[in-house]
């Protein structure tokens, strides 16, 4: 099996503390950026009532391109119209690095693992 046929995207989604919490593993590129949107806006439609804040965990995203972001920045535009605080947790050195380079960093929050977003760090 080659690299190409393992990479993969997976969303997993749960309610913590009071908050939405979705968990993206794999790749966020051009390829799985339908797959992400998909199941955000599921989670999104299915768990942002009650939660006002949406914890969007990137510990286990192995890569992100510019289909990635904006995918992101949709989340983020999303988050903003609705009032939901949305923090991105476990953000790689590469991925904060390209929201810098593209200066969009200080429209984000960021936390350093779900537990600290949870605890409003």
């Amino acid at each position: 099996m080659s690299t190409e046929d393992a990479a993969t995207l997976l969303i997993l989604s749960g309610s913590h503390g009071g908050a939405l919490v979705v968990r993206a593993i794999g790749e966020l590129d051009y390829d799985y950026a339908p797959t992400f949107r998909r199941e955000l806006s599921q989670a999104w439609t299915s768990g942002t009532d009650d939660s006002p804040t949406l914890v969007l965990d990137l510990a286990g995203l192995t890569f992100c391109d510019s289909t990635g972001l904006a995918e992101l920045l949709w989340m983020l535009r999303r988050s903003q119209e609705s009032g939901t605080r949305l923090v991105l947790a476990g953000v790689s050195r590469t991925l904060r690095h390209m929201l810098t380079t593209t200066g969009v960093l200080p429209y984000f929050t960021l936390s350093a693992s779900v537990e600290e977003a949870l605890q409003g760090g």
